[in-house]
């Protein structure tokens, strides 16, 4: 583990690729904005979405999302709700997030799965792991994020890659950090970009956090 470099950038994704160095992008695993204009509290009015996020809308979530400057980075790639924008897209994989695990019974006022494009596959591949309101397999309690993904999805994601080694992972759109406390915890290179304030601050405790606890069992080891 040792050796990880984290580097995070506050500010615009599309302006801080043009400031990144040539071949210092190995992989990028990312859960940007969709473009279906995405509104907390809109869809349940529950306590959740009227008290914690009431409200919010996600950063460049009212124009359809263009994966272009991504793809010409011609590197390994996880872009999730590829759904909405996969005409966009050259053929090859899919993952899937089953969020139902052990409720498949009950009924969902939203989507029961999501969906990401990978590169480097044609097949599917489904993770099943519980995420639905306060019903949760993991992070119980840490609503950090209207979008939030699991940790341990994005470890999923940073796996299927198979990438080598000390390489460097990039999430333009990094929320709350879950991708970057995966790279970490992975023992990969992580560059992150979020352009709201807020949540770049979160997503840097996060990240802080899981390069100490690294560093930690690094030297029980």
């Amino acid at each position: 583990m040792a050796g990880v470099d984290v580097d995070l950038r506050l500010g615009d994704c599309l302006e801080v690729l043009k400031t990144l160095p040539s071949g210092s992008v190995d992989a990028v695993v990312t859960d940007p904005p969709y473009g279906i204009g995405y509104k907390t509290g809109a869809c349940t009015g529950g306590k959740w979405d009227s008290v914690r996020h009431a409200g919010v809308r996600i950063t460049g979530d009212k124009k359809s999302f263009d994966p272009a400057p991504l793809l010409l980075l011609g590197v390994p790639l996880v872009l999730w709700g590829a759904n909405f924008y996969s005409d966009k897209l050259p053929g090859s994989g899919w993952l899937v997030w089953d969020k139902r695990r052990g409720i498949e019974g009950m009924e969902f006022n939203r989507s029961d799965s999501e969906l990401a494009f990978i590169t480097g596959r044609k097949t599917v591949s489904t993770f099943r792991h519980l995420w639905h309101g306060l019903c949760r397999d993991t992070e119980v309690g840490q609503h950090l994020h209207p979008t939030q993904k699991p940790v341990a999805l994005m470890r999923w994601c940073i796996e299927k890659l198979r990438l080598k080694p000390g390489v460097t992972i990039f999430d333009p759109y990094m929320g709350s950090g879950s991708t970057g406390v995966a790279a970490v915890e992975l023992g990969f290179n992580f560059i992150g970009c979020e352009i709201d304030p807020s949540y770049f601050a979160i997503a840097e405790n996060r990240i802080k956090a899981a390069q100490s606890d690294a560093a930690e069992r690094l030297a029980l080891a």
